[in-house]
């Protein structure tokens, strides 16, 4: 009884290792947990308990990174150049998925709301000219300092509505191509190492 507690603790070990080793391949994978396995059967022939192993053990996250740090510093594969353009699409990736991106979004989105109040004081200033009820008639659409009224505030107000929409296009498709840009460069970044 007391043996399948100690190979149930030391397979959840090993399975959370397993799961901290994603980037490596299966290979490599396969050799560094039988490596792990063979060393625990060892220990607890000498009497070691599971428990004592594990608390002997890093922890199995800090375990998994040291085996893929050593994996990359052994593969013929690696360079300077390599590492530094990774660095480098990180830092700009992680900057523009912070500050950039949501910049671009909301502006898209503030721009596309505001085409749509500029069609609604529009609309309001159309009323104001033609309908006569004091709600309507205390508004005021002031365009470059003068109250505009009737079919001049609704045509102001489309201008308006359609100059904004454009730009909040503009803003979106600036969101988009940032997005498709950082997309492009981490294929091509993965495709060279």
């Amino acid at each position: 009884m007391k043996n399948s507690k100690i190979d149930n603790n030391l397979e959840k070990y090993l399975s959370k290792v397993d799961r901290n080793l994603k980037y490596m391949s299966i290979s490599e994978k396969t050799d560094i947990l039988s490596e792990l396995k063979n060393s625990f059967y060892e220990r607890l022939n000498d009497g070691q308990s599971s428990e004592y192993i594990i608390s002997q053990m890093e922890s199995p996250k800090d375990l998994a990174f040291s085996y893929m740090g050593d994996s990359i510093v052994k593969s013929r594969d690696f360079s300077f150049k390599n590492l530094i353009m990774a660095i480098g699409f990180y830092s700009y990736a992680s900057l523009a998925w912070i500050c950039l991106i949501p910049t671009l979004a909301i502006l898209s989105i503030s721009f596309f709301f505001s085409s749509g109040i500029s069609t609604f004081a529009g609309v309001m200033g159309l009323f104001k000219g033609i309908i006569h009820i004091k709600p309507i008639d205390e508004l005021k659409f002031i365009f470059f300092g003068f109250e505009l009224k009737g079919i001049l505030a609704l045509i102001a107000g489309l201008i308006l509505a359609l100059i904004f929409f454009i730009i909040g296009i503009l803003f979106w498709k600036a969101t988009i191509a940032t997005i498709k840009f950082l997309k492009n460069q981490k294929r091509k970044l993965n495709n060279e190492n």
